[in-house]
């Protein structure tokens, strides 16, 4: 009987289990998770990201609107994981109680070892980065080595800012990109509005914007050290950052400091020497107050180099530099451009439902000297000087020695230690006041609204300094260009005529430039159509101070001047359409005035007062069309625009034998109207998981539209001499350059690539790149009626001109087109929290000789003198066209090693 019950205990308690087990599978609850996953930056949704449940079974990936949902699992307590090839992985605790746990939005890291190029930025790509946008990317990476200008505008009309602080030089419009553009892993954070798009905090420009925020608080903490090996710019460089990463939720810092150095690049005696230094902290108070702090110190050397004529090119090549020569063994430049820039930015911000406000201030101190070899009543010390070009192969560099002999010969000299020969530093320093206030308010579920006003003051001291007397005891100050009584004229007639090292010589004067305005924008959005409109007014004020009494221009160079004020505004709109979750379709328009530039506003700052006479602001229209689409296999954007730009001013200065004489001038162009015609194509093709191709294309047709005003300027210092014109103004009235192409870089590119990504943590990429319709810059004073004028005849007509032959030498030149294949492949390699990435590229894998820009010189705007100097052909013109070839083949290497700190943070919703 014991036995009996015995196995009847036995099972009875394997009933109960079987019992007890069945009840608790039963009584297991499941429910759902979901979520969107944005980029914490961009806040663009995130596709094809990997959400799982650790030690489940469970994963699922976000869609092309960042959206996930997670069904399924189990009621409890888990780690929810979220992770993608480009981004940091983020784990979440999660505590699911309920048939549905809604996460929100998830703000996405970008991985602190992102594959990316890892090269020189440059101020042509910089505009295109910070987007998914295939045509942008390909611009970027591909076009820049051609100089391609986006939609052929000029730099100038794309806006790049940093931390809420516009980048641009007021005085020349041209971002200042050098200032941070080595600091790569800070920089990374980009935001681009493409061409008229949209954009809530500010009112844009006609090719864009590009938003870089360095904030810490968006950083992922951890180390990284990269160092890269190149022989374009620069031939070694080295980087170091920290980031802290989001303390606590609320203290956040960075660190970062780089080097590049090369004694020289592609181009000879190009020397490299650049120092970049970062710094940045950001606090939060509580939910709605933050504050940011930033600065930078970015100190650099460079070599330069210059433009050289088709005879010049077939004796050396495309590597040859006229700018340098050999002294004790050591190639040295003449021509070396030193720059120090210190900015620091404060930024507040104040975040709450449905309100933000964001205030910002900025102090920038840039200090830049371009060094010049000068000479007086001796021989030219350039090698490809026009007279030496028959013998140039014998001396092709500067001779550094010959040089310092002259100078210390002093036997039997009147002017015995005077400098004919030295090196001098053009310095352009400024400072720069920066602050905007920037609001945000949701109004309803509907309508967006968005305001900024802002103030700029910039203030520059500009001046020349010897920086090398090469062995003579002083300098003195004079300009030979402009005689009084036979003897020249004192660039500084209040002081001192022979100067030393410390002295400042040549010009001395500053510019100020004030600027203030305000923008607001309302933006409407419904489930299919969302739309916007905006408006902007600005209000510019320079003047110029002369502080050199230049005794050729005895009333108006010394003191300030007047001020010109330039009022402009304008207005920006748009209308999109969502045609259903693939097709889109949107237009948007601009019409807008900017004041012209203090550079072309001035006819000679160096020397005097003189502004140009009536001069306007300019008015820019524009219009484009975007068809854009995303299927999971096939995405890309056609856009078609159409740009006017009118009123425009250009003021060049140089030495020409015009028809009217021979003389140093200013030129100055009024009245231009430029037009712009194009399409853009843009398609990225799914092939396999791990293969995609490319096709981009860019068609455009960019022109002067109309027959621009033209004037010269010049000195009348010595009244005995024959002059051109008595007041120092000549009218050549109209330069005959209607539907001449505008020299901004090839305006037709085609680009094939395809990228290939192995599951072994490796890829390759390759691209094709075909560049034509590329032309050469013209001379406007040549296609004026002077150029029909003979200056050795009092400027009278010349006889017997042969019209034919005429209108082949003014025909514009069109560069031939060319094909640049680029290549590029990257390793990653990650053991626990370490992660090494290598990456190389080559560009103009074929070693394709090109060329890439160039200008008409100006020096012979006659008939005469031109057809003197084309009558042997190009090969043997003393003063062709000066062209820029572009670099053969080179190469870059990126080797880069990151470490991120663990950390326990939860859902970074709340991060400002």
């Amino acid at each position: 009987m014991l036995k009996q019950l015995t196995i009847s205990n036995a099972y009875f308690f394997n009933c109960l289990f079987i019992f007890l087990s069945f009840s608790v599978v039963q009584a297991q609850e499941y429910g759902k998770i979901m979520g969107r996953i944005l980029h914490i930056e961009t806040l663009k949704p995130l596709k094809k990201v990997e959400v799982s449940i650790k030690n489940l079974s469970l994963s699922v990936q976000t869609d092309k609107l960042g959206v996930f949902n997670l069904e399924n699992v189990p009621f409890g307590k888990h780690l929810l994981a979220v992770s993608h090839k480009n981004y940091d992985t983020q784990i979440f605790e999660i505590n699911l109680q309920a048939s549905v746990l809604d996460l929100g939005t998830i703000y996405f890291y970008q991985t602190f070892d992102k594959i990316d190029f890892e090269e020189p930025i440059t101020e042509q790509n910089i505009f295109l980065f910070g987007t998914d946008d295939v045509f942008l990317k390909r611009a970027s990476f591909d076009f820049s080595q051609s100089f391609f200008s986006l939609r052929g505008y000029e730099a100038r009309h794309t806006q790049i800012s940093l931390n809420n602080i516009s980048l641009s030089n007021n005085f020349d419009g041209f971002p200042q990109w050098q200032s941070v553009s080595r600091l790569y892993d800070i920089t990374r954070q980009r935001q681009t509005v493409i061409g008229l798009s949209p954009d809530n905090e500010n009112f844009g420009s006609l090719s864009g914007t590009t938003k870089i925020n360095t904030n810490p608080a968006y950083f992922r903490g951890g180390y990284r050290l990269s160092g890269s090996y190149s022989n374009k710019n620069y031939t070694g460089s080295i980087m170091a950052t920290y980031h802290s990463g989001l303390l606590k939720n609320t203290l956040a810092y960075s660190f970062s400091a780089s080097r590049q150095w090369g004694k020289e690049g592609y181009i000879a005696g190009t020397l490299y020497d650049a120092y970049s230094l970062y710094g940045a902290v950001s606090y939060k108070f509580n939910p709605k107050h933050s504050i940011v702090l930033s600065g930078f110190f970015t100190p650099s050397r460079r070599g330069k180099v210059t433009a050289i004529t088709q005879r010049v090119y077939e004796q050396f090549g495309r590597k040859y530099n006229p700018l340098w020569g050999w002294q004790e063994g050591e190639k040295r430049n003449s021509s070396i451009q030193n720059n120090q820039s210190h900015t620091v930015i404060l930024n507040y911000v104040y975040q709450e439902k449905n309100t933000s406000l964001t205030a910002n201030v900025a102090y920038v101190q840039n200090n830049n000297a371009a060094s010049k070899l000068d000479f007086i009543n001796v021989p030219n010390p350039f090698p490809n000087y026009w007279k030496y070009l028959p013998d140039i192969a014998d001396n092709p560099q500067i001779n550094w020695l010959q040089l310092y002999e002259i100078n210390l010969n002093t036997d039997n000299l009147p002017d015995a230690g005077n400098a004919r020969y030295m090196l001098y530093n053009q310095h352009s320093n400024y400072q720069k006041l920066a602050a905007n206030m920037i609001v945000k308010r949701t109004l309803n579920d509907k309508i967006n609204f968005s305001a900024k006003i802002n103030y700029n003051r910039q203030y520059s001291d500009n001046f020349a300094r010897p920086k090398d007397l090469l062995g003579a005891e002083f300098f003195t100050d004079v300009n030979p260009f402009t005689t009084i009584d036979n003897k020249p004229t004192k660039n500084d007639a209040l002081g001192v005529l022979q100067k030393g090292l410390k002295d400042k010589i040549k010009y001395n004067y500053s510019l100020t430039g004030s600027h203030y305005g305000a923008f607001v924008q309302l933006a409407y959005k419904t489930r299919r159509y969302s739309g916007f409109i905006s408006g902007n007014f600005k209000r510019t004020t320079y003047l110029r101070q002369g502080k050199f009494l230049n005794e050729a221009y005895p009333e108006n160079s010394l003191g300030k001047s007047s001020k010109p004020t330039f009022n402009n505004a304008g207005i920006k709109m748009g209308l999109k359409y969502d045609i259903d979750s693939i097709h889109q379709v949107s237009i948007n328009g601009l019409f807008s005035t900017r004041p012209p530039l203090a550079k072309n506003t001035f006819i000679n700052a160096r020397e005097n007062n003189n502004i140009v006479p009536d001069i306007k602001s300019e008015n820019s229209t524009s219009l484009e069309l975007n068809y854009r689409f995303n299927h999971p296999l096939l995405q890309g954007r056609l856009t078609a625009y159409a740009t006017q730009i009118k009123n425009a001013t250009s003021v060049n200065a140089f030495f020409a034998e015009i028809g009217s004489g021979i003389d140093y001038f200013q030129e100055v162009t009024s009245k231009i109207n430029k037009r712009y015609l194009g399409l853009e194509l843009g398609l990225e093709y799914q092939v396999l998981d791990n293969f995609s191709t490319s096709l981009v294309a860019a068609l455009g047709e960019h022109v002067y539209n109309n027959n621009p005003e033209v004037g010269i300027n010049f000195n009348t210092a010595d009244l005995n001499e024959d002059m051109i014109h008595p007041t120092g103004f000549k009218d050549l009235g109209k330069a005959y350059i209607k539907n001449y192409k505008l020299a901004n870089g090839p305006q037709q590119v085609f680009s094939l690539g395809g990228f290939y990504s192995n599951p072994k943590n490796w890829w390759l990429q390759g691209t094709a790149n075909y560049f034509s319709q590329g032309y050469l810059a013209v001379s406007n004073t040549t296609r004026t009626s002077d150029f029909y004028n003979n200056p050795q005849n009092y400027g009278q007509p010349y006889k017997d001109i042969d019209f034919n032959l005429v209108k082949q030498l003014l025909k514009q030149e069109r560069f031939n087109p060319y094909i640049l294949c680029n290549i590029s492949a990257g390793k990653w390699w990650q053991y626990k929290g370490l992660r090494i990435k290598l990456v190389a590229s080559i560009h103009n894998l074929f070693d394709t000789k090109y060329i890439s820009g160039g200008y008409e010189q100006a020096r012979t705007a006659n008939y005469g003198a031109l057809v003197a100097d084309t009558q042997n052909g190009a090969s043997e013109r003393n003063f062709g066209p000066k062209y820029w070839y572009g670099f053969g083949r080179t190469y870059f290497i990126n080797l880069a090693l990151g470490l991120n700190k663990s950390s326990k943070a939860k859902n970074y919703v709340n991060s400002f």
